[in-house]
């Protein structure tokens, strides 16, 4: 073996491989010789190992050894040098003989009271000598991640990662609440992961078709069915948490066939209201019931029936303005007028399926039915069995007194009804509508330039001060669009307001197509909302600005790389008519579509 001695003779003897007598202080051959005799070899040998030691695990946790030097991770001004002194002691680790009497012998340097002075004296830091390099010290392994804190690490990264239109932070508040209940419901660690993943694959832009990993999408789906059923997970707001987050995977690929965002959020909106509000007293799920208002109603419209933020327990909580910027007030009270859109429709749709005779069948055609937005109807149309004999017409005089049947008195009734309801809603958009143009000529919520693009059919474009303030226009101009399209459904072609009401289409529908730059400027996340405002001011438009408005949107849904839908004539009027209530109802759960 490597330094250990196999003769006890003197170094001559064994350097000329001779045998030594072992007479000491000098052997007799280096008497003859007249050489200095250098005696017995020493018994014991020290060897440096070096960094091998310092890879050693039988060292004590805070302590190495460098080039035969002893270093502690303590700071040197920490401990005293007796202190060192004193804790230095020889281990030895082994001890083997050989057959000649010779010894080998292996030793550590260790510190006796390590354990001691490492609670007696803090860790080292920089800051303790400031003039002084840190020792070399061995590295502490940490301990590795859970799943979950990676999990939570992703989702926070997602937050800031890619361009502002890539950001998930543009989600708004309750998302940013998400990371610290990972870990607590298996459908919300699903949701997230599967999140991740789409926002991963949208950044990369990666096909629609492969923005939601088919596994990780489908074992979201289940985790999120197996919390519905359970008694407690079902009514948590972490599973109510997981419907929204598949929602927003679905949003990010955009439109395109077998697309189901509007399937979770439907499903999230029946869960809230199987909830109940007293479950959104919470900060978290108020702050999901904030963000996902426009949803619920929007899959209101489609399926045609009263949306719940209507009632009063519901409205105070979803309508909240306390602590509201401006622009966040003006959005809520814009929600709040389009929440009872969904129950204007289901009345038209309930006058549409009144049996009726033409009128044309039994009074002149000059005859006009009378009514006047202005005028308060529940006194005298009180239910929708009026009797024709009680049917006022004395101004009018019918030549040989034509019958009038009784289901035209309750068509022509309903009707009047549903017209001073929407002449109401007309008026309450009219006063909103007051302070939100003021911020247009202002310049405050948003600044009026020549656009950018050449050849474009609109001249100026809007740029907004915040991503909020354009959803809210957006929304605002929409909404004006579809009350008075309903209205004009109810008028007849000859009226002169109807073409009042057309007039003011075709202005509102300019406005939105200002709004295309500042939503391409922040695609794909900031042009979410030009799939309903766009639409609905298509049909009001001259016939090269729709092309486009074509234009435009398909060339945003290849942004996304959506390549199983394409924007055309047929689809917007499609989509506008299912929005004016044309058509069936739909019924969205999280499961299918049907209508």
């Amino acid at each position: 073996m490597v330094g250990v001695p196999k003769s006890t003779g003197c170094f001559i003897c064994r350097k000329r491989k001779i045998k030594c007598d072992e007479t000491w202080p000098s052997c007799i051959n280096c008497q003859k010789n007249g050489k200095c005799c250098p005696g017995p070899p020493a018994r014991h040998t020290f060897k440096d190992l070096g960094p091998r030691l310092k890879d050693s695990t039988a060292s004590p946790v805070g302590e190495v050894f460098y080039r035969g030097t002893y270093h502690s991770v303590h700071s040197p001004n920490s401990l005293t040098t007796n202190e060192v002194q004193r804790s230095k002691r020889l281990t030895q680790l082994n001890e083997k003989w050989s057959d000649n009497g010779g010894v080998f012998q292996k030793f550590r340097i260790s510190n006796k009271g390590a354990d001691q002075l490492q609670k007696r004296s803090p860790r080292w830091s920089p800051h303790l000598s400031p003039g002084s390099s840190p020792p070399r010290t061995a590295i502490s392994r940490q301990p590795s991640p859970s799943r979950h804190q990676e999990l939570s690490r992703a989702l926070v990264e997602a937050f800031t990662t890619g361009s502002v239109g890539h950001r998930m932070s543009a989600f708004g508040p309750f998302i940013r609440e998400v990371p610290a209940r990972i870990g607590h419901n298996v459908a919300l660690d699903a949701a997230v992961a599967c999140l991740v993943n789409a926002h991963s694959s949208m950044v990369h832009k990666k096909k629609a078709t492969e923005i939601a990993n088919p596994g990780l999408y489908l074992r979201a789906v289940q985790a999120l069915q197996t919390c519905l059923e359970s008694p407690k997970e079902g009514m948590s707001s972490n599973t109510l948490c997981a419907s929204v987050l598949l929602g927003l995977v679905e949003a990010m690929a955009g439109p395109r066939v077998g697309n189901r965002y509007l399937a979770h959020v439907g499903g999230a909106g029946r869960l809230m209201e199987l909830q109940g509000p007293e479950q959104c007293q919470d900060r978290f799920a108020k702050e999901i019931l904030r963000f996902n208002r426009g949803g619920i109603i929007i899959t209101s419209i489609y399926e045609r029936k009263p949306c719940f933020l209507t009632r009063p327990e519901w409205s105070d909580i979803a309508f909240d303005n306390n602590g509201l910027s401006f622009e966040d007030h003006l959005y809520t009270e814009i929600l709040r007028h389009m929440a009872n859109f969904p129950a204007l429709l289901r009345e038209l749709r309930d006058l549409d399926q009144l049996p009726v005779q033409p009128l044309g069948d039994v009074v002149l055609p000059e005859f006009d039915l009378p009514f006047n937005f202005d005028d308060n109807l529940s006194d005298t149309c009180p239910s929708l069995d009026f009797p024709s004999a009680s049917f006022d017409t004395t101004d009018f005089e019918f030549p040989n007194e034509p019958y009038i049947p009784n289901n035209y008195c309750a068509y022509s009734t309903s009707r009047a009804i549903l017209l001073n309801k929407l002449q109401n809603m007309k008026q309450a958009l009219c006063s909103l509508g007051e302070p939100l143009n003021a911020r247009l000529r202002d310049g405050s919520a948003a600044v009026e330039l020549p656009s950018i693009e050449d050849g474009s059919p609109i001249p100026t474009a809007f740029h907004f001060n915040g991503g909020r303030v354009a959803v809210a226009y957006n929304c605002f101009w929409s909404l004006l669009i579809l009350t008075n399209k309903v209205i004009m459904k109810l008028l007849p072609l000859y009226d002169s307001r109807y073409y009042a009401l057309e007039a003011e289409c075709r202005t509102v529908a300019f406005e939105i197509c200002k709004t295309w730059e500042d939503a391409w400027a922040s695609k794909p996340i900031g042009a979410f909302h030009t799939g309903l405002s766009f639409v609905m001011a298509y049909e009001f438009t001259t016939l090269d600005v729709q092309a486009w408005i074509l234009r435009g949107l398909n060339a945003l849904l290849d942004h996304q790389l959506v390549d199983t839908f394409r924007w055309s004539d047929e689809a917007i009027a499609m989509m506008s008519g299912k929005l004016c209530g044309e058509g069936p109802d739909l019924v969205f759960t999280h499961g299918r579509t049907t209508g």
